[in-house]
């Protein structure tokens, strides 16, 4: 794998760090009214809500960031186990898969294609290609990449308060009444990446939406506005254009998680290698589950009831 696609794996996991910012998603209905004077230097208060707390932003839109990544933050150590449903559309084809979290990484099952439900002779390969991970070498490989993975993650997350300039936009509701504040972000002149993936930032400007009831990341919206080189475009180069847009909620009780995730770039990987990342994710019927070990989670999503995921893929279309 290139530089320039294990740079955007961020987007797989971001909820926890999400699967990106990942956390995360389900479109988010914002319909957004005017809010923010650009002059104001104080705080601005908002009207609390019916059961909401009165909602009192930092003048300074950076500040609110900060908070909500170091939530977002707090997300990826937390002891919540879940299973949920994820429906993946790429050029190749469309899948629904059943994941579900353990100490030891997420693991997951096929259980349609193409909007429908796998044949005999699928379930037997998928049967097999699950049942590999109960080889201990395995599962440790499985593992080391979920971590890669997530500390890629980390530093692009611990890195966006100083990567970009914050701009207050508007504010709108949620469909559950918490406040959602729009801040735009363009690249901060002064900002030295710390890591190869980070370089990245230098070449994005976008919209971000922070649920500023919870201080939770609500949605990330970028674009890149010009080509990002690395190792000066021997390593690898995405072109101009290219976006990803990350969203995620409140799927149970105190947990937020990613429940939609578009990835759309174009690039270059060593030079000769043409890098084609697109693809779109939603995901959907969370719920939490007990601590498993690898055995007793793939007994787990084998007898996991998959009835419906066509009805359901269908409305998530």
């Amino acid at each position: 794998m290139g530089v320039a696609d294990s740079s955007f794996r961020i987007e797989r996991k971001m909820n926890s760090v999400g699967r990106s910012l990942s956390s995360f998603f389900a479109a988010l209905a914002l319909s957004l009214v005017p809010a923010f004077a650009a002059d104001t230097p104080h705080h601005h208060a908002q009207e609390a809500q019916p059961g909401k707390p009165k909602i009192e932003l930092p003048a300074n839109p950076r500040d609110l960031v900060q908070r909500a990544i170091e939530n977002q933050l707090k997300n990826t150590t937390r002891q919540q186990y879940s299973t949920w449903k994820e429906k993946d559309v790429k050029p190749k084809g469309t899948s629904v898969r059943q994941l579900v979290e353990t100490p030891n990484g997420v693991l997951g099952r096929t259980i349609e294609k193409d909007g429908h439900p796998l044949t005999p002779e699928e379930v037997l390969a998928e049967d097999a290609r699950v049942n590999r991970l109960l080889d201990p070498e395995q599962m440790k490989a499985k593992a080391k990449e979920q971590k890669e993975d997530e500390d890629r993650t980390l530093k692009m997350l611990h890195a966006i308060p100083d990567a970009f300039i914050f701009t207050y936009a508007e504010k709108t509701k949620a469909p559950n009444g918490d406040e959602l504040v729009h801040i735009t972000f363009e690249p901060n002149p002064d900002f030295d990446p710390p890591s190869r993936e980070c370089l990245v930032f230098e070449g994005m400007r976008g919209d971000m939406f922070v649920d500023a009831t919870e201080t939770q990341l609500a949605k990330i919206d970028g674009t890149l506005f010009k080509d990002v080189t690395i190792g000066w475009g021997i390593l690898g180069r995405l072109d101009k254009g290219g976006r990803f847009v990350v969203e995620q909620q409140e799927v149970y009780k105190d947990h937020w998680d990613q429940t939609h995730m578009i990835l759309d770039f174009v690039g270059k990987a060593l030079i000769f290698k043409t890098v084609k990342i697109k693809e779109e994710s939603t995901a959907w019927d969370f719920h939490p589950v007990e601590k498993m070990d690898v055995k007793s989670a793939l007994s787990f999503l084998k007898t996991k009831d998959g009835g419906g995921a066509t009805g359901i893929s269908e409305a998530v279309k």
